[in-house]
């Protein structure tokens, strides 16, 4: 009985142990469970999370401008004074205004009061009949019925004492000229003001003549100081009555709008002898508005109905003949005649207004309507942006002045402006072009992301057409014909080549191997075309080796035979290249290329970066095929080669397409490293954003166009978001490429089964 209670004691016992034990492993199950669980989550929650901030960085690229409310701030002593000028300073505290009488007042339309006035004298009689505004807003000038034309300048002068803003607005004076002796009346006229002193002014008389003054100011030498020179001209003879007057950039060209709705273009070298160069059909409606956008190359001209169009000088659009002034971009119109302009300082966006109040913001390089509206029940007389773009000041027909804010700080993004072709200004036909920044306030920034889509695609393709071959290749022969001795030295070498930083393969192929292909380029390519060849000969001629003597060698053994020879017939089509290229290309290979074939040749190019990102990238397929290839049953190979088939067949055969599944993920996962490599296109390409299959031209990526801009671009600012939308478009096509190929692989693993 003793012994009996003594072992069913052992029993419970050991049944308790067991038990305690089941539970701790179902806690620790659990545990583990949560924690792959809770990993999981994480892991999804900070895509989406990522997902979630890019979306919400790049939302307002795509958001359209705000304009308003109107705020009215017409001053009381202003209501029988008819205001024929207006502007504002940066901060949107202070009008200066201009009044048909001379007179210059400056009221702060925040605390509702003037701070100053000042005068410019007129005649007895005389009374002003036109005015100028530059683009800047700082420079003024008027003419009169009597022939006289007045410059002034406008200055703010804002200061700062003790964290607090005041202002002391002067005006002053730069030049007053008499056009004409016959006094005529200036109904129209344009200025130009270079560096200190020069002016150029062209005014439109009542007898419908264009004047021409200039002034260069006196020179300054060793032994004296010249007199200013002035020189008067006169255009006569016109097709139709001038309407509008723009001097171009530099002072060279005037640009004339008349009724007919025709443009005449003079050259003013010399203004005493102006000479007509062009002639263009703008409208076949009178122009009323014809003005300059900022940087002063496209012209914006409005008709009497309503119309809108762009104009700038650029080549034909094969890049031939001269360069001629173009209509590039076609603006939404208006429905009655367009009576006022104002171009942004900071953008090519402008607001437009016409004579049935209405009010619109438009972009020209995207022929983008950013916004329109009916603000008055009379015509638009009178617009100005301020400085900064956030605000304009608006004149009506009764003299009623409003302030509209307006918030606009994207307006060259949109679809069109990220995908498709753009006509930039000075370019002879719309293109895809990334440009983001350039060495002036005038640049247009170029933010088409096709040549970075195309420079992904071109990058990855070379990649993959010098790594897909032999990586899978030597997975084949290393799994299923090379001895296991050496393959277990063989892979691990391979797997440890994967862990090499791609920064350091792309300085040894952009600062190392680019310079040293160069020269010995015909070498190279003749390597890389007679290394298949003389591999596959040298399988043939191995097999047709005596059958003693097969036996003899160990298995495997070949590839120590063949890679001597390999390295035998790059070394020797190296040392040749400067012959091969003496006998086939006329002793200079890129200018055979570039005479013959029309191909470019850039030191740092594809053709280096599918080396350099190949062996970045074989590893990796390598790897994961060569595991696929293993994995495949034996018993399989086994039955394959007992029913008589050759090893090759059936690697050809039966491992080969069992494995697919295995080979065609490790393709895409190469596939995907090649899409978001950045160090290595970085630095072996010459980072161009270029569209051309040219094997030997650089190129753009997406990832490598991240790394670049990021740190000059401000936060927050249009460049910034539109890397932001990059590398979206970036995951995007890593999404779908991954998505497509894992429904691929079930496919495949369907039909072949599953290993």
């Amino acid at each position: 009985m003793k012994k009996k209670a003594s072992a069913q004691q052992k029993h419970d016992q050991m049944s308790f142990q067991e038990s305690q034990q089941w539970r701790k492993r179902k806690f620790f199950d659990r545990i583990a469970r949560w924690i792959v669980n809770a990993g999981g989550g994480l892991i999804i929650a900070s895509v989406l999370g990522l997902l979630l901030l890019f979306v919400v960085v790049i939302w307002p690229l795509w958001q359209s401008a705000k304009v308003g409310p109107a705020q009215e701030i017409t001053p009381s002593f202003l209501a029988n004074k008819p205001i024929i000028a207006i502007s504002s300073d940066e901060y949107e505290k202070i009008a200066h205004i201009l009044t048909l009488d001379g007179v210059v007042h400056f009221y702060d339309f925040e605390a509702k009061k003037e701070l100053a006035t000042d005068s410019i004298a007129l005649r007895s009689g005389e009374a002003i009949k036109s005015v100028w505004r530059s683009t800047n807003t700082e420079n003024f000038a008027f003419g009169t019925n009597q022939g006289r034309v007045v410059q002034y300048t406008v200055k703010f002068n804002t200061r700062f004492n003790e964290g607090e803003r005041s202002y002391a607005p002067t005006i002053s004076v730069l030049n007053q000229v008499e056009m004409s002796p016959d006094a005529p009346e200036i109904t129209n006229l344009a200025v130009v003001t270079e560096g200190e002193g020069n002016v150029v002014i062209a005014a439109v008389s009542s007898a419908n003549t264009i004047l021409l003054y200039s002034k260069q100011a006196a020179e300054e030498s060793f032994f004296a100081e010249d007199e200013p020179s002035e020189v008067f001209g006169v255009i006569d003879g016109l097709p139709a009555s001038p309407t509008q007057l723009d001097i171009g950039e530099g002072a060279q060209a005037l640009f004339v709008g008349l009724e007919s709705g025709q443009i005449l273009k003079y050259a003013i070298n010399d203004v005493s002898q102006p000479e007509r160069i062009e002639e263009v059909q703008g409208t076949h409606n009178a122009i009323t508005m014809m003005d300059f956008l900022l940087g002063e190359r496209s012209l914006v001209v409005g008709s009497e109905l309503g119309e809108l169009s762009i104009w700038f000088e650029a080549f034909n659009p094969d890049g031939t003949g001269a360069r001629k002034l173009r209509q590039a971009h076609e603006m939404t119109a208006h429905a009655s005649a367009i009576s006022s302009f104002s171009a942004s300082q900071r953008n090519r966006s402008f607001l437009v207004g016409s004579e049935d109040g209405t009010l619109s913001l438009q972009h020209a390089t995207n022929e983008r309507l950013l916004w329109q509206n009916k603000v008055s029940n009379s015509a638009i007389k009178l617009i100005s942006m301020t400085p900064k773009g956030t605000g304009a000041l608006i004149v009506d027909a009764v003299n009623e002045v409003h302030f509209f804010p307006v918030e606009n700080p994207h307006p060259e993004t949109g679809f069109s402006a990220f995908f498709g072709k753009i006509w930039y200004e000075g370019y002879s036909k719309p293109d895809y072009i990334w440009q983001s920044s350039g060495g002036s306030d005038d640049f247009e920034p170029k933010l088409s992301l096709i040549p970075l889509i195309f420079g992904t695609i071109k990058g990855t393709i070379y990649a993959l057409l010098f790594a897909l071959p032999i990586a899978v290749l030597a997975a084949i022969y290393v799994s299923q014909f090379m001895h296991w001795s050496v393959k277990s030295i063989v892979k691990p070498s391979m797997e440890i080549m994967a862990a090499l930083p791609s920064v350091v393969i792309g300085f040894i192929g952009g600062l190392w191997l680019a310079p040293r292909i160069q020269p010995i380029l015909p070498g190279v390519l003749s390597a890389i075309l007679l290394t298949p060849a003389v591999a596959i000969l040298f399988s043939i001629l191995w097999k047709k080796l005596p059958e003693h003597i097969q036996r003899r060698l160990t298995a495997g053994s070949e590839a120590f035979v063949l890679l001597p020879i390999i390295l035998l017939i790059g070394y020797f089509c190296i040392a040749i290249s400067h012959s091969i290229e003496a006998w086939l290309f006329g002793g200079d290979f890129q200018l055979w290329l570039q005479t013959s074939a029309n191909v470019s040749y850039d030191q740092r190019n594809a053709f280096v970066v599918g080396l350099v990102m190949g062996f970045a990238v074989i590893p990796i397929i390598f790897t994961i095929a060569e595991d696929a290839l293993t994995n495949v049953p034996r018993s399989l190979t086994a039955a394959s080669l007992a029913l008589g088939a050759t090893p090759w067949q059936t690697a050809w055969h039966i491992v080969l397409p069992s494995a697919s599944p295995g080979i065609f993920s490790a393709a895409m996962i190469g596939l995907g490293r090649a899409v978001g490599e950045t160090m290595i296109v970085l630095m072996a390409t010459g980072n161009t954003p270029v569209m051309d299959w040219n094997i030997f031209n650089g190129f753009r990526t997406l990832s490598a166009n991240i790394a670049v801009e990021i740190p000059e671009a401000p936060m927050g600012g249009t460049l910034f978001r539109t890397l932001f939308f990059a590398a979206l478009l970036l995951f995007g096509m890593t999404f779908i490429v991954n998505t497509g190929a894992e429904l691929v692989r079930q496919r495949v693993n369907k039909k072949y089964g599953k290993i």
